[in-house]
């Protein structure tokens, strides 16, 4: 009863990590195309540019890496040094995935978080905007993509983690993260 509790809770987080990643990236993928497209022809060919469109163009980069961190974790889809993981048993792959959420992934994750949640309610508190004098306001907003980012990997981390553990107790059939979930 408490493995079909923990599959099924484990299920439910990674559905919505899942949603809260692709969500914001089919809004964001097509507008910064939009907006570098527009930037490049108009500075090309019509001699204007922005600093404004410029410093639109890697806010919204930032965005899309950072609400994309996670589902690229919870997919199998990161970037992996596989050099010594490849060769790795299932068993040895579901071990080295725990140690590396408790020892690398959740230490991580709650730094960015907290410190990254400091910065971006600094940010909204001082009205802090771009330094450029034509440059955009608000900067809380890309600021407070860090601290989301995070917590997004951190669940995505505590999906994987849960079903590592599930795999070692035999109840799944394979070690995770894994790319066709």
């Amino acid at each position: 009863m408490a493995v079909s509790r923990l599959r099924y809770l484990i299920g439910r987080v990674e559905a919505a990590v899942a949603w809260c990643c692709t969500l914001p990236v089919m809004v964001i993928l097509p507008l910064l195309i939009g907006v570098s497209v527009y930037d490049i022809i108009g500075r090309q060919f019509y001699n204007t540019g922005s600093t404004r469109l410029q410093e639109l163009e890697w806010h919204l980069f930032l965005t899309l890496v950072m609400v994309s961190i996670g589902y690229a974790y919870l997919r199998d889809i990161h970037v992996r040094i596989d050099v010594f993981r490849d060769r790795a048993s299932d068993r040895t792959k579901a071990i080295v995935e725990i140690v590396g959420y408790f020892v690398a992934l959740v230490p991580f994750c709650l730094v960015v978080v907290a410190y990254g949640s400091e910065l971006a309610a600094m940010a909204f508190t001082t009205g802090e905007r771009s330094r450029a004098a034509m440059g955009l306001p608000m900067r809380w907003i890309i600021k407070s993509t860090l601290p989301f980012g995070a917590l997004i990997l951190l669940l995505a981390g505590s999906c994987a983690f849960g079903r590592n553990v599930l795999f070692l107790l035999g109840e799944e059939p394979r070690p995770a993260p894994g790319g066709d979930r």
